[in-house]
């Protein structure tokens, strides 16, 4: 796309087109404001009907919550690769953000990837709890609400701390984020290489210092500083791992938009987004089967 020729040139049309529907998709996100109830107070209601609709309201909420919240961080994420390419280049500043980048991919994919096949595949029932209709006992979904908390305040905890606080606030390890992605053997193992290759740039390793020197042609015993060409650098680093960056960035972007799109669905204004239904999935895996389900009834 004309508009990001840096993000072209760097990352192919993956990377125009998410850097225009991050900035297109987060000006919905400007002045979003949810309001949640404290336990103690959910736990005094009686009513099954009202339960329901406060719980479903609430995971909604968390859903898009985190939804914009990746979409926010993945959009400075690819735009520090960019301004790190932008002349005069730094490497070392792109291999950081593209570390951030592609953790980042990962621990979204780990949180958000239950949340559009569920919103669809339950959406009646949903909706009629939003209603105040849904009379049964609270219908709750555990493992996605925790998933939304993890997303949001996952972090490292001390022993001390996990005592009294829920395992769902414990952030993994990234090779634990890439385990729990489900991925074939072959991907995951090119995105723990990529991983592997941007961790030894950004720690005080050979890796990180590899770049500013060389030997003597001919003469191994000759150290020769300087020379350094970081934009050069970059674009072998992009073209080595040029797919599973592309795969990273959509694994992020897409599910972030994915979940917008199908809470737009719902009766819940707090959680509509005007600007993500100016884009199409339909060549999305999962956005294809998303759509087939609402407006079929089924997904496949």
């Amino acid at each position: 796309m004309k508009a990001h020729p840096l993000d072209t040139a760097l990352f192919g049309k993956m990377g125009a087109v998410t850097a225009e529907l991050c900035a297109d998709v987060s000006r919905d996100f400007v002045g979003k404001q949810f309001e949640f109830m404290e336990i103690t107070e959910f736990e005094t209601i009686t009513s099954a009907s009202v339960q329901n609709r406060i719980y479903w309201r609430e995971i909604l909420f968390r859903v898009y919550w985190a939804a914009a919240l990746n979409l926010m961080r993945h959009q400075r994420w690819q735009a520090g690769c960019i301004r790190a390419f932008t002349a005069p280049a730094n490497f070392l500043s792109f291999a950081a953000s593209l570390r951030g980048l592609v953790e980042a991919s990962l621990d979204a994919f780990y949180s958000l990837s239950p949340a559009p096949r569920l919103l669809a595949e339950k959406q009646i029932e949903i909706e009629l709890a939003l209603k105040g209709s849904m009379e049964n006992a609270l219908v709750c979904s555990k493992e996605l609400e925790d998933r939304l908390i993890h997303f949001v305040y996952g972090r490292k905890l001390g022993k001390a701390d996990r005592v009294v606080i829920p395992t769902s606030h414990v952030a993994l390890e990234p090779k634990e984020y890439r385990n729990a992605a489900g991925f074939p053997d072959a991907e995951r193992e090119k995105f723990r290489e990529l991983y592997d290759d941007l961790c030894g740039i950004c720690h005080p390793t050979a890796f990180s210092l590899a770049f500013f020197w060389g030997t003597a042609q001919g003469n191994a015993g000759i150290v020769r500083l300087g020379g350094a060409d970081d934009e050069t650098e970059i674009r072998s680093l992009c073209k080595k791992y040029g797919e599973t960056i592309n795969f990273a960035i959509s694994l992020s972007v897409n599910l972030s938009a994915m979940c917008l799109k199908v809470l737009n669905r719902f009766s819940l204004p707090e959680v509509s987004s005007v600007r993500i239904d100016r884009w199409n999935f339909e060549d999305v895996p999962l956005g294809g089967k998303i759509q087939a389900f609402l407006s079929s009834g089924t997904v496949h």
